[in-house]
């Protein structure tokens, strides 16, 4: 939550010519309602269940079209029993975009549509109870600064799968 995923994961594909998937925009597509919507009518535990049914179908797309994709998790998804497993089973890295807390916390009390965000008490116990789950991600990248900078830097490592001597790095202007 609040982490930039959907920021850096758009700008990342965009700079590798690759598709972006955000997983939240498909859990909505496929339930047809928003996910605080889906939550308020059905709860945590069918919204889990239809995110694994949506990432496994995210993931088969680009499998079976041959699509280089990258793919935003929700906060919560990779934080799922067995969700780690089945990325690293499938080949797919996964990268942790780090923020520290108090950003975050800044970040998620001016968003809206956050389930799970109701108050700090409870943001600073779910983010706790996810943190193992985050640290076994393949890669860890510094998120707390601009998106093109985190872009530049994964590029740079070469974590997204191309050697960073093959690509260039865009100098975008940043985020206001």
């Amino acid at each position: 939550m609040g982490a930039g995923k959907t920021t850096i994961g758009t700008r990342l594909a965009r700079q590798l010519g690759w598709r972006f998937v955000d997983l939240d925009e498909r859990i909505e597509e496929a339930a047809g309602i928003t996910i605080p919507e889906f939550f308020e009518r059905h709860g945590e535990l069918a919204f889990r269940q239809l995110e694994a049914d949506q990432l496994r179908a995210a993931l088969g797309r680009a499998v079976e079209f041959r699509e280089s994709t990258i793919l935003a998790l929700g906060g919560g998804t990779y934080a799922q029993a067995g969700a780690p497993e089945f990325l690293r089973n499938a080949g797919i890295p996964v990268i942790w975009l780090d923020t520290p807390l108090e950003l975050l916390l800044s970040r998620c009390m001016t968003m809206t549509g956050r389930p799970l965000f109701r108050d700090e008490a409870s943001f600073r116990a779910l983010y706790t109870q996810r943190l193992a789950s985050y640290e076994v991600a393949d890669f860890r990248v510094d998120s707390s600064g601009d998106a093109a900078a985190v872009v530049a830097e994964i590029l740079r490592r070469g974590i997204a799968g191309i050697p960073a001597a093959e690509f260039p790095v865009s100098r975008e202007k940043p985020d206001p």
